[in-house]
């Protein structure tokens, strides 16, 4: 797993335990200290599909396992992710469907 700061959470012992994350202790987990140091890594991690709600192709029409390596990317929840990456990756985009009006989230 892969995060980029700023993060909206800490990354406490205590505060990963407290919300429950039993699992955490199992990821291979990577910090990034920005968007930029990430991006300039992407290439080496596989191929970049990222989640929108705006995004009109579907995420089981992406070619998601066509590669060795896929890297999915989610933004924030409230915001979702920067208008310039929505420019620079437009093909990379995907949407997640919620089928219910009254369902806001997959988590």
């Amino acid at each position: 797993m892969h995060l980029i700061e700023p993060l909206g959470f800490s990354l406490d012992e205590r505060q990963v335990k407290r919300a429950g994350l039993d699992y955490w202790v199992h990821l291979d987990l990577r910090v990034w200290s920005s968007w930029d140091a990430f991006e300039r890594e992407l290439p080496t991690l596989g191929e970049p599909y990222f989640f929108s709600t705006q995004a009109t192709r579907l995420v089981w029409d992406a070619p998601l396992g066509a590669s060795n390596g896929v890297v999915l990317v989610f933004g924030c929840e409230t915001g979702g992710l920067p208008a310039a990456l929505h420019e620079r990756y437009r093909d990379r985009f995907v949407a997640m469907p919620i089928l219910s009006p009254r369902v806001r989230s997959l988590n």
